[in-house]
């Protein structure tokens, strides 16, 4: 399809939907891992995201119930207009992502300013009060809020990966599978919530004007799980700064020895995903980044020394 056409498609579902763009239309926002963004604006000055999915499938119902679900408890996200199978239509938080620039995919390898550590700060805080809206069951969500698991742990053994044994991190993927395994026992089950699933500093939007957060996007990846999860995944992609500032948010009075077992075992199994990611890829750097991580939280796990960071990371 043509963008000429793709752009007629969207604004004939966007007038569809009652919704009134002023004269600039749709413009272009990139290329996300599962969408076509664009920015738009109506005519009463209001600013909106519109996605169209890159595939057949999209969980724009999921992000809607989530983003409901997050409001009704205070915390920012993008207010859903309108969805279907191949459009959303969404309200734009205001500002930048917590990474400083949209095409920047994370936090490491930067210098993170005050402002940047603050606004970590109280995402963090702000996650701890999204982590106490209660799902039923775990996993991937339906746009109802229902995931497909019963239990904590067959929802993580239904999402372990599969590891690629022809390369050594490969084999250091499959004992960390091992190991997670073996472990599974030490997190608590004390029933789903709402995990916003991509937990990163890219999906975190803050106002430029007040440093304040402005709102938690991209919930398609909406599930229900171990609240250390989102945390977990949090600290596994951004700078040791601005995962500290998070974890002060999230953990006020600081983490208890539990919550640093779920944080390791929830890091270890993270991080295998991405380093088998990256392997996949050919991308070497990250993945050798990742499995200098994986290899510290085993480390940690099977010592019996959980850690709110990676060793080398403190």
């Amino acid at each position: 399809m043509t963008d000429a056409a793709l752009n007629t498609i969207l604004m004939q579902k966007i007038t569809q939907a009652g919704i009134e763009l002023d004269r600039s239309g749709l413009t272009p926002c990139g290329r996300g891992a599962d969408n076509l963004v664009f920015a738009a604006q109506t005519i009463d000055g209001r600013h909106l995201i519109v996605k169209t999915p890159l595939g057949t499938r999209s969980r724009y119902g999921t992000a809607a119930w989530a983003a409901r679900a997050l409001a009704r408890c205070g915390v920012p996200a993008p207010q859903v207009l309108w969805q279907g199978s191949s459009i959303c239509i969404e309200t734009r938080c205001p500002g930048v992502p917590l990474t400083g620039a949209t095409d920047r995919l994370d936090t490491s390898g930067t210098t993170p300013h005050t402002t940047v550590l603050r606004a970590a700060a109280e995402a963090g805080a702000l996650l701890r009060r999204a982590h106490s809206v209660l799902t039923h069951g775990y996993g991937r969500l339906t746009p109802a809020g229902v995931g497909p698991h019963r239990s904590l742990r067959d929802s993580l053994r239904a999402d372990a990966p599969a590891a690629a044994r022809t390369h050594p991190a490969g084999e250091l993927a499959s004992v960390a599978r091992q190991v997670v395994s073996d472990n599974m026992w030490r997190l608590a089950d004390a029933g789903p919530r709402l995990l916003v699933g991509d937990c990163a500093a890219r999906h975190i939007f803050v106002d430029a004007g007040t440093a304040v957060v402005s709102g938690f996007i991209d919930l398609e990846s909406a599930r229900g799980g171990q609240p250390h999860a989102d945390v977990a995944g949090f600290a596994v992609r951004e700078h040791p700064q601005v995962t500290h500032a998070f974890l002060d948010g999230y953990y006020p009075a600081g983490p208890t020895v539990d919550d640093l077992w779920a944080l390791t075992i929830h890091r270890a199994r993270i991080t295998t995903r991405l380093l088998l990611f990256h392997l996949g890829r050919h991308e070497h750097a990250p993945a050798r980044r990742f499995a200098d991580a994986l290899s510290a939280d085993l480390t940690a796990i099977t010592s019996g020394t959980p850690i709110a960071l990676p060793a080398h990371l403190q």
